[in-house]
């Protein structure tokens, strides 16, 4: 089996190199973060990704996790990014396998019906985690989909701890069990060791350098890595790699694997 992870990015119009990417590896799951799902026809297209994604790729089981819902970007009371219509900004699971279990679990504030970005740099705003049972040939495995707190030097704080408890909370050890997307969180940091030993971190094993590309737009940098996919011991690795094509902020990551129990 083969599962692909990309943080898809809310401000890149990357829907032709997106599906590209996904015909090209065949992933069996896909795990998306930032999918901007468009509720209004009147939204303009770069903000109806969950809807060009249904369109375009074949997958017969799909789940949306939002985090909120607004007609656009508000600061220090003025608007200042427009959606065209109200839109809401979510992880997103794509499996060929049926997906029978799947929450939208808050863990950092609640969903919100605004994004006001007055105080992002200090506060961050709502976070969740998409936690899914999908059955593959008769077995059960579980994947927790993160967009992790941010902070800007992507370092350790008390949020970030919360966060790793809480995820490993709900993380099974009875069944396979993947753990992945954009952490926004440094190897380095005390929030990602604490996953070990429940979980190995393939990001270290493979000696990985950066899972994004070089950039700096103002509120983050690139080079450097914050997305992981963590397995338990009934996951089985057979290959893992970051995808050197960008089409995003973010590198995808792709890891093919099987079910041990």
């Amino acid at each position: 089996m083969r599962i692909l992870d990309l943080n898809v990015s809310n401000h890149h119009d990357n829907i032709t190199e997106l599906k590209d990417m996904i015909y090209s590896k065949n992933p069996d799951i896909c795990a998306f973060q930032e999918v901007m799902n468009g509720i209004d026809d009147t939204c303009f297209d770069i903000f109806k990704k969950r809807q060009q994604l249904d369109e375009i790729v074949d997958y017969p089981y799909t789940e949306f996790a939002p985090l909120f819902s607004a007609k656009g970007v508000t600061k220090n009371g003025l608007f200042v990014q427009s959606y065209g219509g109200v839109a809401q900004q979510g992880m997103m699971l794509l499996s060929k396998y049926e997906i029978i279990d799947h929450q939208n679990i808050f863990y950092y504030n609640d969903f919100k019906y605004e994004y006001d970005a007055t105080h992002f740099r200090e506060m961050d705003w709502c976070r969740s985690i998409q936690n899914s049972i999908i059955k593959v040939n008769g077995k059960q495995l579980q994947i927790i989909n993160v967009h992790g707190v941010w902070n800007e030097n992507k370092t350790d704080d008390e949020r970030t701890l919360a966060q790793t408890e809480f995820i490993l909370e709900q993380a099974r050890d009875d069944i396979p069990c993947i753990i992945l997307g954009d952490f926004n969180l440094l190897p380095q940091t005390q929030s990602m060791k604490n996953f070990k030993p429940r979980f190995r971190n393939l990001i270290d094993e493979y000696n990985i350098k950066s899972t994004r590309p070089t950039f700096d737009d103002g509120l983050d940098k690139g080079d450097l890595v914050c997305d992981y996919i963590l397995v338990n011991s009934k996951i089985k690795v057979k290959s893992f790699e970051v995808v050197e094509k960008v089409i995003s902020d973010h590198l995808a990551l792709l890891l093919e694997f099987d079910l041990l129990n």
